[in-house]
C-alpha cells in the first residue's frame, strides 16, 4: 500500500485549510490521508482553559470531536479518498518527524493553537524543516490553497538541490503544471542585468542548471523552463519571482550550496516560511533522509 500524505491539524483555521491542501494532494497520489493531531498537557489549568477545549469537555474528546469532524469534512468533498485520524501524546515537532519516516509527504499550517502552537517558530521550525525525512509542505491559509500556477524550484547544483528538482517535477507532473528551475544571483551589471560571468557554469547549460544530470528524461510530459533570478538574498529573489509569476507551489532543498546555502537554517528559512506568497515545500537532502 502507498505511504499516506500526514497532517498535522490542531482545530484552528490554518489547520483546516491545510487538511483540505493535504487531501487534495493525497488524491493525486492516489494514496490515504492521515489527520494527526499532537496532545501536550498544558501547563496553566483551568480556569484558563485551551482554545480547543469546547463546552467543558476534556482537550482530548475535544480534540477527537474536531479530529471527526475534519475527516467527515474532507470526505464529503473527496468521496472515494481514505480518510484516518490520529491523537497522539507528545511535541508537535517529535510526532510529525517520527511521521515523516512512514508518510510520503507531510502538511502543516504556518500557524495554530493547541498541539501544533508555533510549529514554525523557534527551535521547532529547525527540526521540521531541516530533519524531515520526506517532503514538507507548509501552508499559510486560504489564500495559498489555489493550486493554479507553475512550480517554482530553487537550485545550486548539490545533491540536496538534485533532491529537490525531482519533487519539483513529480508535482509538475501530478498537477499538469509547468516548472520553472531558479539560480540566484545577487550581482547586476552597472545597466542593472544580471552579471551572468559571474555564474557557475552550469547555471547556463539546460538541465546542469538546476543540478538535475538527466532528472528531465524521467518526466517528458513535464514542460520546463530554467530561469536566473537576482535579489539581496536567495529567499527575497524566490519571493519575489514566485510572487510575480503566481506560483503555486515553491520547493527548496533542506541542505544546499553557493547560491542557496543554508537555505533552511535560521533567517532565510523563516522568510520562506513567513512570507512567501505560495505554499513552500521542503525536501530534505539525500543524508537527512537516511
Amino acid at each position: 500500500m502507498n505511504a499516506p500524505v500526514v497532517v498535522g491539524f490542531d482545530g484552528s483555521a490554518t489547520a483546516r485549510s491545510a487538511v483540505h491542501y493535504s487531501a487534495r494532494e493525497a488524491k493525486r497520489r492516489g494514496c490515504a490521508l492521515q489527520i494527526t493531531h499532537a496532545l501536550s498537557w498544558p501547563v496553566i489549568l483551568p480556569p484558563f482553559h485551551a482554545p480547543y477545549d469546547l463546552h467543558d469537555q476534556g482537550p482530548r474528546a475535544a480534540m477527537l470531536d474536531l479530529l471527526a469532524k475534519a475527516a467527515h469534512e474532507v470526505q464529503e468533498e473527496h468521496t472515494d479518498l481514505s480518510v484516518t485520524t490520529h491523537l497522539l501524546d507528545g511535541s508537535a515537532s517529535a510526532i510529525l518527524l517520527d511521521a515523516s519516516r512512514f508518510a510520503q509527504l507531510l502538511v502543516v499550517g504556518h500557524r495554530g493553537s493547541g498541539g501544533f502552537a508555533g510549529l514554525l517558530t523557534g527551535s521547532v521550525a529547525t527540526q521540521v524543516a531541516g530533519h524531515t525525512r520526506c517532503p514538507v509542505v507548509i501552508v499559510r491559509g486560504e489564500d495559498q490553497l489555489s493550486d493554479d500556477g507553475p512550480i517554482v524550484v530553487g537550485t545550486d547544483g548539490s545533491s540536496g538541490s538534485r533532491a529537490a528538482a525531482e519533487a519539483a517535477f513529480t508535482q509538475a507532473r501530478l498537477r499538469d503544471a509547468e516548472l520553472i528551475l531558479t539560480y540566484h544571483s545577487a550581482r547586476r551589471s552597472s545597466a542593472g542585468a544580471i552579471a551572468t560571468s559571474t555564474l557557475p557554469f552550469w547555471a547556463t547549460v539546460g538541465d546542469s542548471a538546476a543540478g538535475t544530470h538527466g532528472i528531465s528524461a524521467q518526466y517528458l510530459s513535464v514542460e520546463y523552463r530554467t530561469e536566473v533570478v537576482s535579489g539581496d538574498s536567495p529567499a527575497a529573489a524566490l519571493m519575489t519571482f514566485s510572487q510575480r509569476v503566481a506560483a503555486g507551489l515553491l520547493v527548496v532543498g533542506s541542505r544546499g550550496l553557493g547560491g542557496f546555502s543554508g537555505l533552511v537554517m535560521g533567517s532565510t528559512s523563516r522568510s520562506l516560511i513567513e512570507h512567501a506568497p505560495c505554499p513552500v515545500m521542503v525536501v530534505p537532502s539525500p543524508r537527512d533522509a537516511d
